[in-house]
């Protein structure tokens, strides 16, 4: 698997270094599922790219509001590309969400998640120690949270495999990793399961 190292320099690095990492893709129509903060449109302009930008999220002020877990509010096959950044764990149903991404998708889909079993968090399990504030067991109610554990390599089997069950293949797939892990890139190469915390894939369908 490649490894793709983030600049940390830019304003939002892992999503730019998403956007910069399939510079081909972001034309016609984005929609960025859990835009949050709107990260991505903040990249895409850096990089003058103008893409059309929609905004999905569960929080009311996001452009439009709807909810991953349930159906998006677009026509199959209607939107060029589709992201998903670090959102897929979020949802309850994880292959109901999948299967929304690659209906409403007809051209790409970029998706990341988190690899819990990087090496700083089995340090943070074998301290005893929470690894994040979306784990645990908090005594109030959190907004929201993570549904789903799970390593790089089951990340990776479950995109590829979930993607061809939709009609979408995995055209390209990286571990990604902070600057200061760039001089262990060859250990990252061979490791990516220990010392990458997020797993980057770009979808086409298949025969596109």
């Amino acid at each position: 698997m490649d490894v793709m190292v983030l600049d940390r320099e830019a304003v939002t690095p892992k999503v730019s270094g998403v956007v910069r990492a399939y510079p081909s893709i972001w034309r016609g129509t984005v929609v960025d599922i859990g835009c949050r903060t709107r990260d991505l449109e903040k990249a895409l302009a850096l990089e003058g790219y103008e893409a059309r930008y929609i905004g999905v999220d569960v929080d009311p002020q996001a452009e439009v509001v709807a909810d991953l877990g349930r159906r998006l509010p677009f026509e199959d096959k209607s939107v060029d590309v589709i992201t998903a950044l670090d959102v897929l764990e979020h949802t309850d149903d994880i292959h109901h969400a999948f299967s929304e991404l690659c209906r409403v998708a007809r051209g790409h889909i970029v998706i990341t998640l988190p690899n819990c079993y990087e090496v700083r968090i089995r340090v943070r399990h074998l301290r005893g120690k929470p690894i994040s504030g979306k784990y645990g067991l908090p005594i109030q109610r959190p907004n929201d949270r993570h549904r789903w554990f799970f390593s790089l390599d089951e990340a990776r089997t479950f995109v590829g495999e979930v993607s061809h069950k939709n009609g979408w293949k995995v055209a390209d797939e990286r571990a990604l990793v902070g600057s200061r892990v760039e001089l262990i890139r060859s250990a990252v190469h061979r490791w990516p399961n220990l010392l990458s915390p997020t797993y980057l894939a770009l979808l086409r369908p298949v025969g596109g």
